[in-house]
């Protein structure tokens, strides 16, 4: 009896030091994406302010651009009364963009801070959320710290990531997305669909993450009712949205006619992308054509490379986002924003990269990639002329 006392608690002791370990090395995670996501989310301003001065711009009206005016406004005065030049109804452009991302900025709004502000600083916590993310999934494919820090800064510097550092939902798609895929390897049915619930809110696109969800409860949770109970619940948002969006946009077409009406988007099996990655590719003499195509070509070789060597719902996400960017039609230069969250692709080479390279050498090559992507973003909406 002495013996098995003895025992017991030798197990239990073990189970504790265990238990320490793992929270240990959670918490060193965290700091490790607190510094990823705020460092590198400054130094990409750092190198957008160069370039705003090189090229006689202004700073904060880059970090403004583009869409980010629709996210905040919608913010500011709803849908139906955002101050945004447009023709015909105001809302029959604004209601083209998903309401998380703006009721966020509200709330945060509501502490003092201006709709623009709060939209930064918001996508400098996503940033950090993101990076903790990816370093979860590296975590789960067996990466040590050195890698799963690697990891973080290359997912979260790829080419176009300024936009993390904008009123822009990419940081926030990504950090949930991230996560939802993290629970989906985890197989923890409820938690996927909490996150997925509040991704279908952001973004269309949150639909490739619910054909993921789809795909991986018939392959790992056909018996489980709370999978499927979960797999509906994270759709509601998203068909909710879409509903209450075409019955105000009947007149135009509903939500896909304004799309397509306003962004030219739709889906035509890549015809539109073919043309334009040959036509860049052989008279193109700008710079960003040049790059965006260099996104939308690399991506589906990435996707091939890493077929077997990511988790399933991981490479699943991957193929799923860039089939329905590349298959549909739009503004082609918007394309490396658009597949930020394929840069999980990246993450099966950092790993391969940390067995064998020194932490001097990985310092480097990170930092290559940190300032790459700087360059990369800083180009396209200093000197760029077109949409992002």
């Amino acid at each position: 009896m002495e013996n098995a006392s003895k025992t017991g608690l030798g197990e239990e002791a073990e189970s504790n030091a265990l238990g320490d370990v793992v929270k240990h090395e959670r918490q060193r995670d965290w700091i490790a994406a607190l510094g990823v996501g705020v460092l590198g989310n400054i130094l990409r301003i750092a190198v957008l302010a160069m370039f705003a001065k090189a090229n006689d711009d202004n700073l904060w009206g880059l970090l403004n651009k583009w869409d980010a005016v629709y996210y905040t406004e919608i913010a500011r005065a709803g849908y139906f009364n955002a101050d945004i030049a447009t023709e015909g109804n105001v809302y029959e452009t604004t209601m083209a963009f998903f309401p998380g991302f703006p009721l966020l900025i509200k709330l945060v709004s509501f502490l003092g801070f201006s709709e623009p502000i709060a939209a930064i600083l918001l996508n400098f916590v996503f940033t950090v959320v993101m990076a903790s993310g990816v370093m979860a999934i590296a975590q789960r494919m067996g990466a040590d710290f050195k890698a799963r820090v690697a990891a973080a800064i290359a997912v979260t510097s790829a080419p176009m990531s300024i936009v993390f550092a904008m009123p822009y939902t990419e940081a926030l798609f990504g950090a949930l997305t991230m996560w939802a895929l993290v629970a989906l390897i985890d197989r923890k049915w409820l938690l996927a669909g909490l996150f997925v619930f509040a991704l279908s809110a952001v973004r269309l696109t949150s639909v490739d993450v619910i054909l993921v969800f789809g795909v991986i409860v018939l392959l790992w949770g056909a018996r489980e009712w709370k999978a499927w109970v979960a797999l509906v619940a994270s759709a509601l948002p998203l068909l909710g949205y879409l509903t209450m969006a075409n019955h105000y946009l009947a007149s135009a077409g509903g939500y896909f006619g304004i799309q397509k009406e306003h962004w030219n988007s739709q889906f035509d099996f890549g015809v539109a992308t073919f043309k334009w990655v040959k036509s860049t590719l052989m008279t193109a003499d700008h710079a960003g054509f040049l790059l965006s195509t260099s996104v939308i070509v690399g991506a589906p070789i990435l996707l091939v490379l890493a077929w077997r060597k990511l988790p399933l719902p991981v490479w699943l996400f991957s193929a799923a986002l860039i089939a329905n960017v590349l298959l549909s039609d739009g503004i082609m230069h918007s394309r490396p924003r658009l597949l930020l969250p394929a840069a999980v692709l990246f993450i099966p080479w950092t790993i391969e990269m940390s067995k064998w390279a020194s932490s001097r050498q990985m310092a480097f090559v990170m930092g290559a990639v940190v300032l790459g992507g700087a360059w990369f973003s800083a180009h396209m909406l200093a000197v760029f002329d077109w949409a992002i």
